[in-house]
């Protein structure tokens, strides 16, 4: 099944909670207002299967959901990165990891929801990977990306997989110091007043209930 038979979106996770309302908006109304007919994955290991029985259908992932972490869900999508050129994706996570989540991922091209979002906004967004599903995605209104390095967010996934500074900078083949400039310059960039906010995030990030 591919290109006009497939569905609008398929998402990953049937989880109840998240798809009958999750704060502030109901996803369950906006998809039916929508009119949409999504496709409902369990767990992330039924995707790989769902994306070759609808190869063209839009992503809407739920980094909230209950089977893997957020983590991940974040290393599982940079490891299939190159599988998602010309397929529309949605991530909804919350509202603390909307700056730091576009930063750890591979992916060039991908929309956002934050948990609290009205549905309105959460209607145009689910409107707008319809839309977008056969166009090149260059072409797509996408998060804006690109403030970081290449090297701070190397250093940045290698922190949130639960590496140290010193370990990344071993990693990395640089030298100690070079790492942890690396890593304030990201934490300016990514308005952190210091390096514990950064990890109270990363940490955070890591540790939401799945």
């Amino acid at each position: 099944m591919a290109g006009a038979a497939d569905p609008a979106v398929v998402r990953i996770e049937i989880d109840e909670t998240y798809y009958r309302h999750f704060t502030g908006a109901g996803l369950q109304f906006a998809i039916a207002d929508a009119g949409l007919e999504p496709v409902f994955v369990r767990s992330m290991a039924d995707l790989p299967f769902a994306l070759r029985v609808y190869p063209q259908a839009p992503l809407f992932i739920n980094l909230l959901g209950n089977d893997y972490t957020p983590t991940d869900k974040i290393l599982w999508l940079n490891n299939h990165a190159g599988g998602f050129a010309q397929k529309q994706v949605a991530l909804l996570l919350k509202r603390q990891h909307e700056t730091l989540v576009p930063e750890l991922l591979l992916l060039d091209h991908f929309l956002t929801v934050v948990d609290n979002v009205c549905v309105v906004q959460l209607h145009e967004t689910l409107l707008q990977l319809v839309v977008n599903q056969n166009r090149p995605h260059g072409d797509t209104a996408t998060i804006e990306r690109g403030r970081l390095t290449q090297m701070e967010k190397s250093i940045l996934r290698l922190l949130l997989q639960g590496a140290d500074i010193r370990r990344v900078s071993q990693l990395l083949a640089i030298n100690y110091k070079t790492a942890q400039g690396h890593k304030m310059s990201a934490v300016r960039k990514l308005g952190f007043r210091n390096s514990a906010q950064l990890y109270k995030n990363l940490n955070g990030f890591r540790a939401l209930a799945c």
